[in-house]
């Protein structure tokens, strides 16, 4: 029995360790991958023909970043720990521990550092991907979520909701350098270069229906920008001037001149819609309640596709960078 000890414990060690295999289409060339929120289980979906594989997962993912055309890191508010997703491989292993209550992650390529919300802890995470290492976790105001990059003073800027505050944390320090208030119950977040863009829920009683805009540098809000009921997701990119927004009180979807915020009439879209990205041509929307997937024409601003999903589709990345 005492030989058998050292044997028992190893095979423990590689049990805790065991790698998890789901099926992963073989190409991800226009392929949309969702987490859905009303079932534990990711879905792979070809924007071609809507075609969609999934896969069961015990535990339901909360966010996703991918960190390299072959690796997405996945989080679940109710686990300890973050995943890796390798797509060629179809195989799921235990990564950084981070503690219960991820809300949202955030990926820097340039330094391979992968930020983190804990709403349970209050704590913003630092995981270096490269290193599989966890450098840094800083504290700031109750529930931080969602996150946004200041590239050039190398910045963090992070809502935190119940808090109804921003904390702006230097990066290179890992240090929150201050905080300010914003509008209550935020959700959503844009840097456009100068000012951050924060929307949410607003007063209890009091639905909002404002996009807030806010210098960083000061705290100061400068401006609002009326659109739709509870705008809470925000889109865009360099390759033009427009930011897209996302109101799941009124199932809609708003295109914004970041210049002078000129505002478009809205889009509809399913209902109770929850993520937004997009690629040059094109804008997704997933829909939790509708269980839709809108896919909309950046130029013309109309939807040129919908494809019915199931399961509450949630969180989405790109297979591959669609053209």
């Amino acid at each position: 029995m005492k030989k058998l000890g050292p044997f028992l414990l190893i095979l423990f060690l590689l049990a805790g360790c065991q790698t998890e295999k789901i099926s992963v289409p073989p190409s991800m060339k226009d392929t949309l991958i969702v987490s859905n929120l009303k079932k534990q289980e990711i879905s792979f979906v070809d924007l071609q023909t809507g075609k969609i594989t999934a896969s069961d997962l015990n535990f339901r993912i909360t966010s996703m970043e991918k960190i390299n055309p072959n690796t997405i890191i996945l989080a679940g508010e109710n686990n300890d720990s973050l995943y890796r997703l390798q797509l060629k491989e179809g195989t799921l292993t235990k990564s950084a521990q981070t503690g219960k209550g991820v809300n949202e992650m955030l990926y820097r390529q340039k330094d391979h550092l992968l930020f983190w919300s804990n709403g349970i802890k209050n704590t913003v995470g630092f995981y270096d991907v490269q290193k599989d290492k966890v450098i840094a976790e800083i504290n700031t105001d109750n529930f931080p979520v969602s996150m946004a990059l200041n590239e050039s003073k190398n910045l963090l800027y992070v809502v935190n909701v119940k808090g109804a505050s921003l904390s702006v944390i230097d990066i290179k320090t890992k240090k929150e350098i201050t905080h300010f208030p914003i509008v209550e119950r935020p959700k959503g977040i844009f840097f456009d270069g100068k000012y951050v863009w924060v929307g949410g829920h607003g007063p209890y009683g009091s639905l909002n229906e404002n996009i807030y805009v806010y210098d960083p540098e000061t705290g100061k809000e400068v401006d609002r920008v009326k659109v739709g009921v509870m705008p809470v997701d925000f889109y865009g990119d360099t390759s033009s001037p427009y930011v897209y927004a996302i109101c799941h009180g009124s199932s809609s979807v708003y295109k914004i001149d970041s210049k002078n915020r000129s505002v478009s009439k809205p889009l509809k879209v399913g209902a109770n819609p929850y993520d937004i990205i997009g690629d040059k041509h094109r804008i997704y929307v997933t829909s939790l309640d509708g269980d839709s997937l809108a896919i909309i024409d950046r130029t013309a601003f109309t939807k040129s596709k919908q494809i019915r999903l199931n399961n509450g589709p949630h969180m989405m990345i790109l297979g591959e960078e669609n053209e």
